[in-house]
């Protein structure tokens, strides 16, 4: 399925440095602007000034997110994984506005329904839970937003955008073909999801909450969002992906402060 973000190229075959580039550079600056209003306004560490945490910050995120970047345009595009989903050859810009719309709306509905699931469940299992976690909806409306918007548009690039190609690309390699069958993006979509679950596991922990329920809960919860994240990044790109997240995050942290 090919993306509409595959690099351009000249008439001499060689890619246009700024089809790469360019883009790289929004997805970039993306991150890095969706990072510090998180930290701005969702951080848990409110002693903590947000002048000091910002330069130190954008050199990590730096780090962390144009290698994601590159892997994610250049090797991405041979898996026909991108930004958007392409439409048909000879598509107007009024079908591909269309189609990105209609993308953007079915990730976002998926991620509204198991979003609104596991703020059920963490209802539910609030009794089993360790109390040094904290409550839901504690960052309130707008902190909740904040860390909602950081979290979809990072953790996409890096784990979807970034290490699903880059995994996708390498099992690939080995099997010595240009694009995988299906089983092969599945089997990436866990896996990705798996790290993406791990990676949530230092904060958990932050709290005091080392509880086998808690890192249970968390690790199989991050796995479940991850595999429709990693779907959507499949079937519908990275912007719907970034919309799952989004919604999803909202039920959790936003619709739980407006609830508690």
């Amino acid at each position: 399925m090919a993306m509409n973000s595959i690099p351009s190229r000249g008439a001499s075959g060689q890619e246009k440095p700024g089809a790469v580039l360019m883009p790289m550079l929004g997805l970039w600056i993306a991150v890095i602007a969706a990072q510090l209003i998180s930290l701005a306004f969702g951080r848990v560490d409110a002693s903590q000034s947000f002048a000091s945490i910002a330069l130190p910050s954008v050199v990590y995120l730096t780090v962390l997110t144009l290698p994601a970047c590159w892997v994610g345009l250049v090797v991405g595009r041979q898996l026909g994984l991108g930004i958007f989903r392409s439409g048909p050859r000879g598509a107007t810009s009024s079908d591909r506005a269309g189609n990105l719309g209609r993308d953007i709306g079915i990730a976002a509905g998926l991620g509204l329904l198991l979003g609104a699931a596991f703020l059920a469940l963490r209802f539910v299992s609030q009794p089993y839970l360790p109390p040094e976690i904290p409550a839901l909806g504690f960052r309130g409306v707008g902190g909740g937003l904040a860390v909602s918007l950081g979290a979809a548009i990072g953790e996409e690039v890096w784990f979807r955008f970034g290490l699903m190609s880059a995994l996708v690309w390498g099992v690939g390699r080995l099997m010595r073909v240009g694009k995988p069958p299906d089983a092969v993006f599945w089997g990436v979509i866990v896996l990705a999801s798996l790290g993406f679950a791990l990676a949530h596991l230092p904060q958990l922990l932050s709290y005091g909450a080392s509880a086998p329920f808690a890192i249970g809960g968390t690790v199989v919860g991050n796995v479940v969002v991850g595999v429709l994240y990693g779907w959507c990044f499949w079937r519908m790109g990275l912007v719907a992906a970034m919309a799952a997240h989004f919604s999803a995050d909202v039920m959790m942290h936003v619709v739980s402060a407006l609830v508690a």
